[in-house]
């Protein structure tokens, strides 16, 4: 693992031009959020030595380029525990990113809101996480001090840099990571609710948790596809809503690297 990290992050300097300054993750339905904002060249993530999997909505590939000054690795999609990848797998892009040398990482994610005042289509930027996936990308990870505080898991200084960029309006809340694949019960989004969280997906938490290890700034945010446990939700209709929203999610994120 470590040679087809350092062989990635070779291949990803060399067409940046440089170290990698900042890192950003695509959800579901987001892949096509930044191809407006730069010119990027795109890399197959099997040239990159990441691991693949065909999802709806997640399009596989890296793009790398110049993004308002900044050198951008940019992951359009992600694997997840749910299609049987473990948890250094589904963090690969954020260790790789970090070899690279990102210092920042974005992450995103289409999510359901538990929240009852949020709506499809809103924006919530993370303020924390709950894990409940049952993994860590830190077991047995070898670190020194895996013992990674997480008290600031998501940068109170990148959040208040997004609320006041105007690029959209912002909702705050924290998210719930969940193993998935399948959608939560009504019964299990009270559950979520009462013990604090705002909404609900299927990722990030991992990759935070591997980010903060390597010491980068994290700024999450979620898009708000459908409402938890809500009757006959369905992949398609998430990815379809993340889509229609993935301008907005590309101008925030076109606001903070301003």
């Amino acid at each position: 693992m470590p040679d087809r990290l350092a062989a990635g992050a070779e291949r990803i300097v060399a067409e940046s031009g440089g170290s990698v300054e900042v890192a950003i993750v695509l959800g579901s339905g987001l892949s096509d959020a930044v191809s407006q904002k730069a010119r990027f060249t795109r890399l197959p993530y099997a040239e990159l030595g990441m691991p693949v999997a065909p999802l709806a909505g997640h399009a596989g590939e890296a793009l790398v380029g110049t993004w308002r000054g900044k050198r951008a690795l940019v992951f359009a999609g992600r694997v997840h525990l749910y299609q049987g990848f473990g948890a250094q797998d589904v963090t690969y892009s954020v260790a790789l990113a970090a070899e690279a040398g990102a210092k920042l990482l974005v992450v995103t994610n289409a999510a359901g809101a538990l929240d009852p005042s949020y709506r499809p289509g809103d924006l919530m930027l993370i303020s924390d996480h709950i894990n409940l996936t049952g993994s860590n990308p830190l077991l047995g990870s070898g670190l020194e001090n895996p013992f990674v505080d997480m008290t600031n898991a998501y940068a109170p200084r990148l959040r208040e840099i997004a609320k006041a960029s105007g690029a959209a309006q912002l909702r705050e809340g924290v998210y719930a990571g969940l193993l998935g694949p399948t959608y939560e019960t009504p019964a299990e989004s009270r559950f979520l609710r009462t013990i604090g969280a705002d909404a609900v997906g299927m990722s990030t938490v991992l990759e935070t948790i591997l980010a903060r290890a390597h010491g980068m700034e994290v700024l999450g945010l979620s898009l708000i596809t459908n409402s938890a446990g809500a009757l006959d939700t369905t992949h398609a209709e998430v990815t379809a809503v993340a889509r229609a929203a993935s301008a907005r999610v590309a101008d925030i994120i076109d606001a903070v690297l301003r």
